[in-house]
């Protein structure tokens, strides 16, 4: 996980690019995009609102307090590599 660049003057958080567990794309997470909230902590462990979800194999990503877990449900896709 990766914070997105930005403007230091700027003193919210825009968003993370978070690559998915289980089949290793980077989707973009992005502060307020569907209701979705980021916040940090002082020992800057992150946590997310809602879960987002993977762009590429649409698994759910739950973050809180830094720790991640994956939640599948009907529309996970199966991807294998060859």
């Amino acid at each position: 996980m990766r914070r997105v660049p930005q403007d230091r003057t700027y003193r919210g958080i825009v968003g993370y690019h978070v690559c998915c567990p289980r089949c290793g794309f980077v989707t973009a997470v992005l502060n307020g995009a569907d209701d979705l909230a980021i916040t940090e902590s002082d020992d800057e462990s992150v946590t997310f609102s809602l879960p987002a979800r993977c762009v590429f194999c649409n698994v759910l990503i739950h973050l809180a307090a830094g720790e991640l877990t994956l939640e599948e449900d009907d529309r996970v896709r199966n991807v294998s590599y060859r």
